[in-house]
């Protein structure tokens, strides 16, 4: 595909969206921007050359090839594809495709499809194409996307999605197998977020050196993609915003939406979803995802990770001590290594569940945000067993180890959210004493 002859509209120019178009743009596409906000229209005309932008997204969709969608959720897609005065499908040619690159929950896509049909507008190629990776990769072409439709719709749209992508895999299944992939992989990553601010709020509130924890762990079995990531920034908050809290939190919500649609329970997932909504309800919503720790220091020392680097302040106020504790980073590791190993049951079984192939699964996790050492040690074991944790000869010792550090924590009156939903995993599979 000569990028020179097919014009393609892009709505959604936020962090990634902006990223995303502006690269289409770079790379040869003649390229149309919609957005509600005035201003990032204006830097997407001013900066990218060659760049127009549409009032509407029926202007917008004038003649193009390809209508992209990179918009937050499913409720600013409906108007902004069917809406009676400004919508885009009444504007699309004959044919024209439609990339749906938002994270959707797998049923929405059937409803788009359906409400293409009563809109008399069948010939358009609908793709589910739900993307990965944050602002940067997005800038550079190098997301992770998840595609699924109908063979001949991605083979014609397979120029563009290649473009956007670095690692671009193409789910089978029909329409929503993207979709369905994206929400496994967000299962780990929803997790592994709320399981780092867990981890270093316990250093912290155990009055050790953050840094040196945090050096320790990002080294051993327990880490996590998300752990090394999100972590630096708890430790040094000038690093600024690397994710919304209401992204994370967004997408969290799909799934475990998903879930009780399908009456599949999702323990793990569930608990970090109440802590997402804790921190939005303090208003933290547009804060870095890793100011989550906060729900677990105590209301006077929000920064006490930060302040525990090189262990110069004094522990919180809520360590006992009578008798003194004995954490250490191997607790912590302990705790860490037990819930990614926990996640595995919940997040594979509801990959099969869904008709996803695990195989797939596996590729897409371990080369993702979502991925942990763990997940890459014990995803064979688990396999074997249907996703218990008896598929691993060391899950009776994690088990073990996991019941004790919950026991070494309790003194500081500490909250272990993870910590404790995992030991009931556990404890329900018959491992853990």
């Amino acid at each position: 595909m000569d990028p020179q002859l097919h014009k393609i509209a892009f709505a959604g120019l936020g962090a990634m969206g902006y990223g995303m178009a502006a690269h289409l743009a770079r790379s040869g596409f003649s390229v149309t921007g919609f957005d509600v906000y005035q201003p990032a229209l204006d830097r997407f005309v001013q900066e990218i050359k060659g760049a127009s932008a549409a009032k509407t997204p029926r202007e917008a969709v004038q003649d193009v090839d390809f209508f992209i969608c990179m918009v937050a959720n499913s409720l600013q897609v409906t108007p902004l594809l069917f809406d009676h005065e400004t919508g885009a499908v009444t504007g699309l040619k004959k044919n024209a495709s439609i990339i749906i690159c938002s994270t959707v929950a797998p049923a929405y896509i059937e409803d788009i499809q359906r409400m293409l049909r009563e809109n008399e507008r069948s010939d358009i190629q609908l793709i589910d194409s739900p993307v990965s990776g944050g602002a940067a990769r997005a800038a550079d072409g190098t997301l992770s996307i998840f595609a699924s439709g109908s063979k001949s719709h991605l083979e014609h749209a397979h120029p563009i999605l290649e473009c956007m992508s670095g690692q671009l895999y193409k789910i089978p299944g029909g329409l929503g197998g993207g979709s369905k992939a994206k929400l496994i992989h967000q299962i780990f990553a929803g997790i592994n977020i709320a399981m780092a601010s867990e981890a270093m709020g316990l250093a912290a509130v155990a009055g050790l050196d953050t840094k040196e924890v945090f050096e320790s762990l990002r080294k051993s079995e327990a880490s996590s993609w998300m752990f090394e990531n999100r972590v630096p920034h708890m430790l040094d908050p000038g690093l600024g915003r690397y994710s919304a809290m209401t992204i994370i939190a967004k997408d969290v919500g799909i799934i475990t939406q998903t879930s009780r649609e399908h009456k599949f329970p999702l323990p793990l997932l569930s608990t970090a979803k109440q802590l997402y909504q804790s921190a939005i309800s303090a208003g933290w919503g547009s804060e870095d995802d890793c100011v989550l720790v906060r729900l677990y220091l105590p209301p006077s020392q929000p920064d006490l990770v930060a302040r525990q680097v090189g262990g110069t302040s004094n522990p919180s106020t809520n360590v006992s001590t009578d008798p003194p504790h004995n954490i250490t980073w191997k607790t912590i590791h302990d705790i860490m290594l037990a819930v990614h190993t926990a996640s595995i049951t919940e997040a594979m079984s509801f990959c099969e569940y869904l008709g996803i192939d695990t195989g797939l699964m596996y590729d897409i996790v371990s080369h993702a945000a979502g991925t942990s050492k763990a997940f890459e040690d014990s995803f064979r074991g688990m396999k074997k067993k249907e996703w218990r944790i008896e598929g691993l000869e060391w899950g009776a010792e994690v088990g073990d180890k996991l019941a004790k550090a919950v026991d070494d924590v309790y003194p500081l009156r500490y909250p272990l959210f993870l910590g404790s939903a995992a030991l009931q995993e556990f404890w329900r599979q018959g491992k853990g004493s």
